[in-house]
């Protein structure tokens, strides 16, 4: 250990290295050199530093590991204040001390001999300098102290320790002046300005902070860092605002928001409530807002109309708003071109708002009270701001829609992939493209292609809203899985087979949703590899003369033809023609709404010699029909 960590006055500083250290935990690791180098601070001496930590070894191993890295160093360098007591104890000045000896009258050389006396220097020394550079005091310094300048009360001997001050010298002012006084070299840094700030946004450990102790006079204060008092203001600015939305009274100004409505659409604007939301899109929220003209015969209500303004154009004459958007709105085709009418109007120079863009959630489709709800999308506007087309999607993104207003009315594009056209609906569409146009109260659906049942359907087809509503078409159809029909049906796969052929259809009925059994259709059908459940052909032709009735079983065939009527009390299926290898059967059979089966089928086995064909009659309910032969 260095010999001059055992004089217990020494006074340790920390050095810029050793400020910029103590603000960065990396620097110094261990944790008691890390605490030391906290508790130096330019006045405690090594004995001070010691009481503090409570281990002088472990005290004094950290301060010269800190001295030897550079984070401080010594107050005085060269002579401590302990060697200086020692020395003006000792009289080793004696150039300086020895005319004290000649003139003064209060003792003599022998009598201030025990002051540095040997046995002293193992008693503690404290150092208490008089004040410095005060004006009228005369310096010591060895310079100035001649013999012709030397009197009785300048040379006056420090007094001898007593029993109340054992262990302290008092020292002239000049002698711990200039002992304390240190090279330029070694003066300790100021930190710069960039140190300091990179100091105030650097991250304090906690452990760093409780071992720091401020200084406080006048009591304690409380200190906030500048980042913690910018997070409270701008908490504090939030809640004002929070404030002054919740309680602003927007309802005073609802006359001049209806007046620019009305001025920038063309049409009556009224506004039932006037509010600003923030969450999920901030912007002015308009409730119950109806635009009419003076006739009031295309009246539109928009449930709510979430208006978003640019900043820049509030004061502006005109005010630009970044979108509006439409919530809960009902699109039918009438809503659909007074919209296009209401941008064609706002897009003037001379109203008082416009639109950038226009969006809506949660829409619903209209035509004559057939509804597809749930539908979200944006207005395809042109660059004079006028609406070019409305592009939809539904929630589950499972069916798209694009209406475009025409000269006639509004032309509709839908296009579905696995949509279903009700939640609990049977039906469920693996692809769908419809191509239409709204005009007046008709939907005329151009072409629909969809595939469905593993198959294929197209057609056209026209609905008509005036009045009861109707509908009339032609579809044709190929490769249909006539099992999942039948589950779609509900008769489960009780038949078998693919299905093609063309029917032509109309209904009308008091409501759409009535429509399916009032449906009229007339066609022709071909199933190619397929089976009859339930219905036994060639068993019931086999027990002819034994058991005439036969129950259950299945007729497979290669192929079946026939035409179709349907009508609302029942489906016709007449001029049948089954082909299954050497049999061969033609006839009709009847299905009433209530599933009740009834026909007539006529058999032939070509492999028996006899070709007479056996008339076969069916009926019965048409999971489980009977099958028995004719006239008997």
């Amino acid at each position: 250990m260095d010999p001059d960590l055992i004089d217990p006055n020494l006074v340790f500083a920390r050095t810029a290295a050793g400020e910029e250290a103590m603000l960065q935990r990396t620097r110094v690791v261990q944790r008691n050199v890390r605490m030391v180098l906290i508790l130096v601070d330019g006045n405690a001496t090594v004995t001070e530093l010691c009481n503090k930590t409570g281990n002088a070894e472990i005290t004094q191993n950290a301060l010269l590991e800190l001295e030897n890295d550079g984070f401080i160093e010594r107050r005085v360098e060269k002579d401590s204040v302990w060697r200086h007591g020692r020395k003006a104890a000792n009289g080793k000045n004696t150039a300086i001390l020895e005319p004290v000896s000649e003139f003064s009258t209060f003792g003599n050389k022998a009598e201030s001999a025990p002051a540095a006396s040997p046995s002293s220097r193992s008693q503690v020394t404290r150092i208490i300098p008089f004040p410095g550079n005060r004006q009228g005091t005369p310096s010591l310094t060895p310079s100035t102290l001649t013999t012709s300048t030397l009197t009785p009360t300048t040379l006056t001997p420090a007094p001898t320790a007593t029993a109340s001050d054992y262990g302290t010298v008092f020292l002239p002012k000049a002698a711990p002046e200039s002992s304390a006084v240190l090279p330029a070299d070694t003066l300790p840094q100021k930190p710069s300005l960039l140190e300091h700030l990179q100091a105030l946004t650097r991250r304090v450990p906690a452990e760093d902070l409780a071992k720091r102790k401020f200084r406080r006079r006048g009591g304690q204060r409380l200190h906030l860092h500048w980042s913690m008092g910018l997070m409270l203001g701008l908490l504090l600015v939030a809640a004002m605002l929070a404030l002054v939305v919740l309680f602003f009274p927007y309802a005073r100004y609802l006359p001049e928001v209806e007046e620019a409505l009305a001025q920038s659409t063309g049409r009556s604007a009224k506004v039932g409530a006037m509010s600003v939301s923030v969450y999920p899109k901030p912007g002015l929220l308009l409730d119950n807002v109806r635009f009419a003209d003076q006739a009031d015969s295309d009246a539109i209500l928009i449930p709510a109309l979430r208006l978003q303004p640019v900043i820049g154009t509030l004061l502006s004459p005109r005010i630009v708003f970044r979108e509006a958007e439409l919530r809960s709105i009902t699109l039918s085709a009438r809503t659909v071109a007074t919209l296009s009418r209401i941008l064609q109007s706002a897009a003037r120079q001379s109203a008082t708002a416009g639109v950038l863009q226009v969006s809506v959630v949660k829409a619903e489709l209209s035509f004559a009270g057939l509804r597809i709800g749930e539908m979200n999308g944006d207005f395809e506007l042109s660059g004079e701001r006028l609406l070019e087309a409305i592009s939809l999607r539904s929630a589950d993104g499972k069916l798209s829609a694009q209406l475009r207003p025409t000269a006639s009315g509004v032309a509709v594009q839908l296009e579905g992939l696995g949509w279903r056209p009700a939640q609990d609906s049977p039906y469920v569409f693996d692809s769908l493209e419809l191509k239409g146009e709204i005009s007046g109260p008709d939907f005329v659906i151009n072409s629909v292609e969809s595939r469905v049942f593993d198959g294929l359907v197209r057609g056209t087809a026209v609905l008509r809203g005036s009045g009861h509503p109707a509908m009339a078409g032609e579809i044709s159809f190929e490769r249909i899985n006539v099992a999942k029909l039948g589950e779609a049906w509900g008769v489960g796969r009780q038949f078998e087979g693919e299905a093609a052929g063309k029917l032509k259809f109309s209904a009308s009925s008091d409501s759409w949703s009535a429509m399916l059994p009032a449906l009229q259709a007339t066609g022709g059908f071909t199933i190619h590899r397929g089976s009859l459940g339930g219905i036994d052909l060639p068993e019931a032709v086999r027990r002819v003369s034994a058991t005439p009735l036969t129950l259950g079983g299945r007729t497979r065939f290669e192929e079946l033809s026939g035409a179709i009527s349907v009508t609302p009390g029942a489906s016709r299926f007449s001029r049948l023609v089954l082909n299954a290898g050497l049999m061969q059967s033609s006839g009709q059979i009847e299905v009433s709404h209530d599933r009740q089966l009834r026909g007539r089928m006529d058999v032939q086995m070509r492999g028996r010699a006899d070709h007479t064909a056996m008339p076969i009659v069916i009926s019965g309910p048409l999971k489980s029909p009977l099958t028995q032969t004719a006239g008997r």
